[in-house]
């Protein structure tokens, strides 16, 4: 069997659970130690005052709300999920930063886990336990479990959801398992809910690289009825609100508009249209929908701008280090050092790997829409936290290559 195929002997499978938990171990120690001694006191982090605003509300008033940037109260314009997530946290221990971080190392630690079975599905068992280590290790995945953020709780689910799938996709597995898969998919698009766009790539994928295509479209079918299951009640909630179905939030146009408009420089600065009077008397649906309007209006009248403000954009979500007004500058340069070796080791994976390229295609669809997305709205560098499980199981996948070309002995249980 080749390193693509080959699967794990009885003695591999008797070690199984302790790789998996030796990593789990390792990735919730390393966390715990940063939360505990590094991590900066109280609520920090892009965004996490106002989540932190928003999950107390959800508490003191059993209301969602937020401040928009008009000045006024939103009903929808942020991923519901994390902030629920940190209410029910400080309805249990209180308003105190250190009980949801410690929820946020146990679900990193779980990360690098699904990391770990994702790189041990998809390539070899040494190739997932040298993932699920550097996921354990990697900086970015360790600094957000400090902050109040969507990142943690957005990658985990992810990251589990392209787990379920993939091991669905390989091993035909039954109903169960794609529907979950669904869900953990409609999840992260309640932490995240760019990620809603993801699922009809979840179906292109599967018509790519499923033989039977009657099989494929039950699969997706299966997909997207737990993606359905895992939003309804948002859904649902919304339109008791608005009157209306509202699948995400109701803040996209607005981040459209900012980094699509004449003063738009491709970086991350928030700031609103000179004249606002266009706004006064719109309810907050109706202004989501202007702000799209004026962003495709800017687009449609200066397309080569259009198209250098996308292409700074993607540099600033791929740049190596991190920004140093959001991290500090010290986690800025070991971001920028950690990176770098793992991008060049995942994009050399893919090139080995090119004739899996209908199996990875999960991969694919993942981080090119992700980085199309963020090239059209706003881009940072946390953004890309995501695809860092995917991307250190492909640098795994080229590091177990590299050992086995030097002559490394097996790792134990494998079958050449």
């Amino acid at each position: 069997m080749s390193e693509f195929t080959r699967q794990p002997s009885k003695v591999a499978a008797k070690r199984f659970d302790r790789a998996l938990w030796a990593i789990v171990l390792l990735a919730f120690a390393v966390r715990l130690l940063y939360v505990l001694t590094i991590a900066p006191e109280g609520v920090h982090g892009p965004d996490a005052p106002l989540y932190d605003k928003i999950a107390w509300r959800l508490v003191t008033e059993g209301r969602y709300a937020a401040e928009d940037h008009l000045g006024g109260m939103s009903r929808a314009s942020r991923p519901v999920l994390f902030p629920l997530v940190l209410s029910g946290v400080y309805a249990i221990f209180g308003r105190r930063v250190l009980a949801p971080q410690m929820l946020q190392c146990l679900l990193g630690a779980l990360t690098c886990g699904f990391t770990y079975l994702l790189g041990r599905e998809m390539f070899s068992r040494r190739a997932g336990i040298l993932a699920g280590v550097g996921a354990a290790i990697f900086p970015q995945l360790i600094y957000y479990c400090g902050t109040l953020t969507t990142e943690t709780l957005h990658v985990f689910l992810l990251t589990c959801a392209v787990f379920l799938l993939f091991t669905g996709y390989k091993r035909e597995a039954g109903v169960a398992w794609w529907f979950a898969g669904g869900v953990m998919l409609g999840l992260a698009a309640l932490a995240r809910s760019a990620m809603l766009g993801l699922v009809p790539l979840v179906g292109f994928w599967l018509m790519i690289a499923t033989k039977k295509k009657r099989a494929a479209v039950v699969r997706f079918a299966l997909v997207a009825l737990g993606t359905s299951a895992a939003i309804l009640p948002w859904v649902v909630r919304n339109y008791t609100v608005f009157g209306r179905v509202v699948p995400a939030t109701t803040e996209g146009g607005y981040t459209f508009w900012v980094t699509n408009n004449l003063k738009a420089t491709g970086g991350g600065e928030c700031f609103l249209p000179e004249d606002t009077r266009a706004f006064e008397g719109l309810g907050e649906l109706e202004a989501d929908r202007l702000f799209y309007r004026m962003g495709l209006e800017f687009i449609r009248k200066n397309p080569g701008r259009f198209a250098r403000l996308a292409a700074a954009k993607f540099v600033r979500l791929w740049r190596p280090w991190p920004h140093a007004s959001d991290v500090g500058l010290t986690n800025a340069v070991i971001g920028g050092i950690s990176f770098v070796p793992v991008l060049g080791l995942a994009i050399a994976g893919a090139m080995i790997a090119w004739r899996r390229r209908r199996d990875l295609l999960i991969f694919y669809c993942l981080i090119g829409y992700t980085t199309i997305v963020y090239s059209l709205y706003m881009a940072v560098t946390r953004y890309r936290a995501p695809l860092m499980p995917a991307l250190l199981v492909m640098a795994g996948f080229t590091a177990a290559r590299i050992i086995d070309r030097f002559g490394k002995a097996k790792a134990p249980g494998e079958v050449p």
